[in-house]
């Protein structure tokens, strides 16, 4: 048996088909035609814009809207700028500088600590793929025309390879390269498709034609299993099936307590790929649109139209569901190659997001322009990251208003009583949250950010992630102040971190009072089961209890056998 990490629910059963990549050897060489060697990139990149321009015409929902965001990238003339200077500079190959350029970007995404955008560098490593393919003349496996119940093993599977696959015919999926946030695993949830990541030596482990059994919920594999395992496994598949028709009871329903508590459950997406997901589980909004998306994936600053029609789209298809909006939030693990940011000894304390905006007050307008302006078209609000204080607040609002009177003079649209709120990610806004509260109509608390700033532990640092944890009592009580100081003054405070979804620590945020949750679109279902399971009295008391214990253990013990 193998185990590696589910990330898409549910039983395969099937033989394997194996999706070997071809090794690209690049090595750099001295040329002579410059012309020559440019012409072969506007080629490869024109060749692979009509492969997906072709795609396009024959995918739908959530491939659809992720080669669409390809094409931008391969359209975008900043992009075929940075390779051309690499060969005119050098004066080497194209193969060489097409490598060069986007290794270049793909090392900016993996450096990032934000999963989803981290997730992104595989994206632009798959674009390079398929350009220098197209340049080496090598021939790719046709995946429309996999045999039924197929198990596809393959090293990492990319956006362009799952688009290309007829779906129905693919059992499960297995990779050694990916995550909960990589765009197959999206994919393989939206069409229920169980997948497994994380199989080291893969292709040594599994061969062509091995009949496997696979969970993708405990992520094991079993090769070639006796008919006991099969059968076992086949009740499994039952018994999901019926605990997912069991959740569908869920959908369109408001979450509500045994003794009529009521909280929302709102999704967290990356771009308008993710919306789907999001209609299906019946989320009452988005709590958080990752506006960085835009940024990261252009070559340069996108223009203010570019934002409105990215955000408008999003608006419209939630017709009328809540919509947050975060402001830029770069800097930390988060760097945008076209702008020069300093290097710091300390990045996630220093000159990042909202620190960056005030410095770069027309950069600011230009996304607040497109925020306000869709917000006509939807139930648009405006959430400013990393707040450390009233005065940032106030300053971010003075531009808000700027950004209104322009608007006005121009007789351009848009909703004058959006609401602004603020993430409260750091121990000063969590300390103030009483004051910060009177100059806002919203909290959503981010707990990614709040453990690492309290703990003094780097989020990303595997030496200490027994100390990065919710489930830490100080982390806990600022929560608690959070909380507290939002529901003195009215206002609603949400959470958006991943502590939002995590069905131990749910019943705590309950009791503690929180008014909505913000998640993982696939897992508002179970959460919403959860909840309407929970007594909020008894919630209430358990929030009481665990705000007196003194030590991370405590706690968790205290929620594990919370029942």
């Amino acid at each position: 048996m193998l185990v590696g990490k589910g990330v898409s629910d549910g039983i395969g059963l099937g033989k394997v088909v194996i999706l070997k990549e071809n090794e690209l050897k690049i090595e750099k060489q001295k040329i002579e035609d410059i012309l020559a060697e440019k012409q072969l990139v506007y080629n490869a990149i024109k060749e692979v814009e009509n492969e997906i321009e072709d795609l396009i015409q024959n995918i739908s929902g959530t491939e659809k809207e992720i080669m669409q965001a390809y094409l931008m990238i391969l359209q975008d003339p900043n992009l075929t700028e940075e390779i051309i200077k690499i060969i005119e500079q050098e004066k080497c190959n194209s193969l060489y500088a097409v490598e060069t350029g986007l290794n270049k970007i793909i090392k900016t995404f993996e450096e990032m600590d934000d999963p989803y955008m981290s997730a992104r560098s595989r994206d632009i490593e798959d674009m390079k793929k398929r350009i220098l393919s197209k340049m080496l003349n090598i021939k790719e496996i046709d995946l429309s025309k996999l045999p039924e119940n197929t198990i596809l093993v393959a090293k990492e599977l990319s956006t362009s390879d799952t688009a290309k696959m007829n779906l129905k015919n693919i059992s499960g999926i297995i990779t050694e390269i990916g995550g909960v946030n990589s765009h197959m695993a999206i994919i393989a949830r939206t069409n229920e498709i169980p997948a497994i990541v994380g199989i080291k030596h893969i292709f040594e482990n599994i061969k062509e034609s091995d009949y496997i059994a696979l969970n993708g919920k405990t992520g094991e594999i079993f090769l070639n299993p006796k008919q006991e395992k099969i059968e076992e496994l086949t009740k499994n598949q039952e018994s999901l099936k019926q605990e997912k028709l069991e959740l569908e009871k869920y959908k369109n329903e408001k979450t509500i307590t045994k003794d009529g508590h009521q909280v929302e459950l709102l999704a967290n997406i990356g771009g308008a790929q993710d919306i789907q997901i999001v209609i299906d589980n019946t989320a009452e909004g988005v709590g958080l649109l990752r506006s960085e998306f835009l940024y990261m994936d252009a070559i340069d600053f996108p223009s203010e139209d570019e934002q409105f029609i990215a955000y408008k789209k999003i608006a419209e298809s939630l017709e009328n569901k809540r919509l947050v909006i975060r402001t830029l939030d770069i800097g930390g693990d988060k760097d945008l190659k076209y702008m020069k940011l300093p290097k710091e000894e300390n990045p996630f304390l220093g000159y990042r997001a909202i620190r960056i905006y005030l410095d770069n007050v027309d950069l600011f307008k230009v996304q607040l322009r497109a925020i306000l302006r869709a917000s006509s078209y939807g139930n648009v609000s405006i959430m400013f990251p990393m707040i450390s204080s009233v005065d940032e607040l106030r300053k971010s609002k003075e531009i808000i208003e700027e950004v209104k009177k322009e608007l006005n003079s121009k007789n351009i649209k848009f909703n004058e009583n959006i609401e602004v709120g603020i993430m409260i990610e750091i121990p000063s806004s969590a300390i103030m949250a009483d004051e910060l509260a009177k100059e806002c109509d919203f909290f959503s608390i981010g707990t990614n950010d709040l453990i690492q700033y309290t703990i003094a532990v780097e989020r990303g640092n595997e030496k200490l992630t027994n100390l990065y944890s919710h489930y830490n009592p100080a982390v806990i009580r600022l929560i608690k102040s959070a909380i507290d100081g939002a529901h003195k003054n009215g206002i609603l405070c949400g959470m958006c971190g991943e502590a939002a979804g995590d069905v131990k620590f749910i019943p705590l945020l309950v009791g503690l009072g929180l008014d909505e949750f913000s998640m993982n679109a696939n897992k508002i279902l179970s959460v919403r089961k959860l909840i309407t399971g929970l007594n909020f009295e008894e919630c209430k008391k358990l929030a009481n209890n665990v705000l007196h214990l003194a030590s991370t253990e405590e706690v968790k013990y205290k929620l594990e056998n919370f029942s």
